[in-house]
C-alpha cells in the first residue's frame, strides 16, 4: 500500500471521522443527500443499526440493552463507493479503491460538504481501515504471503481447518493500531462489525476457494481538531496511512510483494 500495486490484494477502504453530536441530524439529511446527488452519488437510503450495550457483571441491574442508530447511506450508480452519515460520524469507504491520493481526496471533500452543511463544531477522531483478500496463486499456499507470526498451528497441524485468528493492538504515535489476519478455508472471513457491507465487492471475491486469508488494519487517532481544519486532518490522514501501511508490509512476504506488482 505504498506504490500503487498492479495486483493491489485490497478490496475494502474506509476513513471515519468522528464529529460533535448532532442530535438533529435526520433535519440536514435532505441537504445533504442533494448535495451528494449533483456529485455523483444518486443512490439513498436510510438504515438501523443495532448495538449492545452490556452492563458489568457486577452491577446489581446488569442486563443486556438493545439499542438502535440511525444511518444514511449515499452511494455512486455502482454501489462501489459512498458516504455513511451517523448523527456523530462521517465515513467514506469504497470497495474500488485506487490510490491514497484520491481516496483521501474524496473523503475530505465529503467532510467540507457535511461541515458546509450543518457547521460542524469539531473533529475528535480520525481513523483508517485497510481490508486486503490474501488469496494465493494457484499451485501456491497462503502461507507463502503472509508472515511466519500470522500463519498459526494450521500449516503445521493435521486436520480440517475453522479458521486461524491472530490480532495485535498497539499504541503508536498518538493513536492505536488494530492489525487482524483471519485464516479460513474456501470462501473469505468479512469482519462481523462491516456487516452487511453496504458496497459491492469484486466479483473474484466470491470465487475464492481454498485456504486464504483476510488482513484487517486499523488505526485511528482520538485528537480535537478545532475548526475543520482540511490541512490538519489531511497531515492526519497521511500519517494514519503511513502507519497502515508498515503493518501491511509487515504482515505480507516479499514474495506477496513481488506476485502483485
Amino acid at each position: 500500500m505504498g506504490a500503487k500495486l498492479r495486483s493491489a490484494p485490497v478490496f475494502y477502504t474506509l476513513v471515519q471521522f468522528k464529529f460533535n453530536s448532532i442530535a438533529q441530524m435526520a433535519e440536514y439529511v435532505p441537504s445533504v443527500q442533494e448535495k451528494l446527488r449533483r456529485s455523483g452519488y444518486p443512490d439513498y437510503h436510510q438504515e438501523s443499526m443495532m448495538s449492545i450495550s452490556i452492563r458489568r457483571p457486577d452491577d446489581p441491574q446488569a442486563e443486556v440493552q438493545n439499542t438502535q442508530q440511525k444511518r444514511w447511506s449515499f452511494t455512486n450508480s455502482k454501489g462501489t463507493e459512498g458516504y455513511l452519515l451517523f448523527p456523530d460520524a462521517l465515513i467514506y469507504h469504497t470497495a474500488d479503491y485506487d490510490t491514497f491520493d484520491t481516496f483521501s481526496k474524496k473523503a475530505l471533500n465529503g467532510l467540507a460538504l457535511v461541515h458546509e452543511i450543518i457547521d460542524l463544531s469539531y473533529i475528535d477522531r480520525v481513523g483508517l481501515r485497510y481490508l486486503d483478500s490474501i488469496a494465493p496463486k494457484e499451485g501456491e499456499k497462503v502461507e507463502a504471503y503472509l508472515s511466519p507470526s500470522l500463519i498459526g498451528l494450521s500449516s503445521v497441524m493435521n486436520g480440517s481447518l475453522n479458521h486461524a485468528f491472530s490480532e495485535t493492538a498497539m499504541d503508536i504515535d498518538g493513536g492505536k493500531l488494530i492489525a487482524r489476519s483471519v485464516i479460513t478455508e474456501n470462501g473469505i472471513a468479512m469482519p462481523p462489525d462491516l456487516m452487511p457491507l453496504s458496497l459491492k465487492v469484486p466479483e473474484k471475491l466470491s470465487s475464492i476457494t481454498g485456504k486464504n486469508a483476510v488482513l484487517d488494519i486499523d488505526y485511528f487517532v482520538a485528537q480535537r481538531f478545532e475548526g475543520i481544519e482540511p490541512g490538519l486532518i489531511q497531515k492526519q490522514m497521511t500519517a494514519s496511512h503511513k502507519i497502515v501501511t508498515e503493518a501491511f508490509n509487515a504482515a505480507v512476504t516479499e514474495h506477496a510483494i513481488n506476485t502483485w506488482k
